[in-house]
């Protein structure tokens, strides 16, 4: 995986993955892409193609390894279990920015009860670097 972007001009960056229910290592953590240093997140925005459908409960959640995945999407941010867009949503704690170093992010899939056998999502997640004029 890549360093994130760094923009010489001033523009809104993004990391964009796919997420599946059945990803290799997703509910310890699945490590996607990297945020540069300096970034400041503006938002998040996740899209549910098709419902994950544990029996039980059903959570995804996106951030830094140090947040336990869950520092930029949060359990209670996203309706796993239903097609559609939760957008801007807002991160927590040292993901507010500007970031101290390049942070690189995963994702976490957890679930209760009867295992999934469906679930993918496309998660954008929006960032400014430090690139004052």
């Amino acid at each position: 995986m890549s360093l994130g972007r760094r923009n010489a001009s001033q523009q809104v960056g993004y990391l964009r993955f796919k997420v599946n229910y059945n990803d290799p290592g997703v509910a310890s953590g699945n490590l996607k892409q990297w945020l540069p240093k300096g970034a400041v997140l503006i938002g998040t925005d996740v899209v549910v193609l098709q419902p994950f459908n544990a029996a039980t409960a059903n959570v995804m959640t996106v951030g830094s390894a140090a947040g336990g995945f869950a520092d930029i999407v949060a359990a209670a941010d996203v309706a796993e279990n239903a097609v559609g867009l939760t957008q801007n949503i807002k991160p927590i704690g040292a993901m507010l920015g500007p970031l101290a170093a390049d942070t690189q992010i995963g994702v976490m899939f957890t679930q209760t009860g009867a295992a999934a056998t469906a679930g993918s999502a496309v998660v954008i997640v929006k960032y400014v670097c430090d690139n004052d004029l």
